[in-house]
């Protein structure tokens, strides 16, 4: 009989140390789910949780909230392919077979604004003595740039020209009107 009591209480002491350690889990995972749920709640903006008070309350709110920042995300990155598009589409690439050669030219022009003012990338397929470095730099004076420097480059038969210029107000330097002249000036010199 005495060996079924000390029996008994073994194991009513290991049920209540179950019991503790039970208890002691879930406090732990409630604690936190609450550290997790104030986190939720500080990165979610005011006017949304305003007045919430239960955390089902916030998690959806929180839910809304994603799926809008995602869908502004979507929008963002539309926008984002179809400007670079524009940008792509700006370097102009123009093939003209030269008489005196059996071989195409390729000449381009690419405007990239920066900081400050526009850089004038221009490749061209050969080296020729006629290219109209001066008139494009003339251009770019008359669209109100002050050319910084220019700098020429030959690299596998082809010739880089890189302008750098400073613009007093970026906001009144139409690039799209730049690009036109730019590219008519390189056409007429061929």
């Amino acid at each position: 009989m005495a060996e079924e009591n000390q029996h008994i209480i073994l194991a009513t002491s290991d049920n209540d140390e179950k019991k503790i350690i039970r208890r002691e889990v879930e406090k732990q995972r409630r604690t936190h789910m609450s550290v997790l749920c104030a986190s939720l709640r500080s990165s979610l903006p005011f006017e949304l949780i305003k007045g919430k008070r239960s955390a089902s309350d916030h998690i959806g709110e929180a839910v809304n909230y994603i799926q809008g920042l995602k869908q502004k995300v979507d929008a963002l990155q539309v926008k984002r392919d179809r400007l670079k598009q524009k940008v792509n589409s700006s370097l102009v690439e123009t093939v003209i077979e030269v008489p005196d050669h059996s071989v195409a030219v390729v000449k381009c022009v690419n405007i990239n604004p920066t900081p400050g003012g526009v850089e004038v990338a221009i490749c061209s397929g050969f080296a020729e003595g006629n290219f109209p470095l001066s008139e494009l730099m003339e251009i770019l004076l008359q669209e109100g740039c002050d050319v910084v420097s220019c700098v020429s480059t030959n690299a596998n038969g082809r010739i880089f020209h890189t302008i750098k210029s400073e613009v007093e107000d970026l906001t009144r330097l139409d690039l799209a009107k730049l690009q036109q002249k730019l590219d008519h000036a390189i056409l007429l010199s061929m």
